[in-house]
């Protein structure tokens, strides 16, 4: 399947695993979206694509969201998820280094740099064209091992001494290099307004739905 500009113009939804989540529940909005990493754990929704670059992923979840998403499209480096088989993979090669930006129609062939599961799902949904991209699940709280907590609990897999001074790096790059718009709507976030634009979820949410 070919996802070059599927989406041209259009407003993505992408979806992260912060304790916050469900201050700004996924269902509330009607965009195609990018489901991260353990996303298969909330409930009763499912988004339209999804996106995880750790192997830690694979390794303690990988049975769990292929069960559970076997027709969405799903997005994993190579080589680092090769081991990770079964229907509708699409892989791109894993980059390391200084984050730069590939040219777009080559972004999936080619693959690029990314310092974390969101900057890969950001950079996927601007190969496929889209032009605005709202961010929930986002909270990064600065305390140590905080970034182990998700919406369903603690993540042990994850570091404990892990911080986002690279994530931030890396949003910083992407929202000033995609020359598209890219906003934090998620609700009590610890992202600084300058690594991350913001706005209201309310201007954004199915107001049939976000009552």
């Amino acid at each position: 399947m070919n996802f070059y500009d599927i989406h041209s113009g259009e407003t993505a939804l992408l979806v992260g695993n912060g304790p916050n989540l469900y201050k700004t529940p996924p269902e509330w909005f009607d965009y195609p979206s990018f489901g991260l990493n353990t996303i298969h754990k909330y409930a009763g929704w499912r988004p339209t694509y999804y996106v995880a670059v750790d192997y830690c992923i694979y390794e303690g979840f990988g049975a769990e969201i292929g069960a559970a998403c076997p027709d969405l499209p799903k997005f994993v480096p190579t080589p680092t998820a090769d081991k990770w088989q079964g229907e509708n993979f699409y892989r791109f090669p894993k980059k390391t280094g200084e984050m730069r930006i590939p040219e777009r129609q080559n972004t999936l062939s080619r693959g690029f740099v990314y310092y974390n599961v969101m900057h890969a799902a950001m950079t996927l949904a601007w190969y496929m064209g889209f032009t605005t991209l709202l961010m929930i699940g986002v909270e990064q709280k600065q305390e140590r091992g905080s970034l182990r907590e998700h919406f369903w609990g603690t993540d042990y897999s994850t570091p404990k001494g892990q911080t986002d001074e690279h994530w931030n790096i890396g949003y910083k790059v992407l929202s000033s290099a995609l020359h598209i718009k890219i906003l934090n709507i998620s609700q009590d976030t610890y992202v600084p307004e300058d690594v991350l634009a913001r706005d209201d979820w309310k201007d954004y949410a199915n107001a049939k739905e976000a009552v």
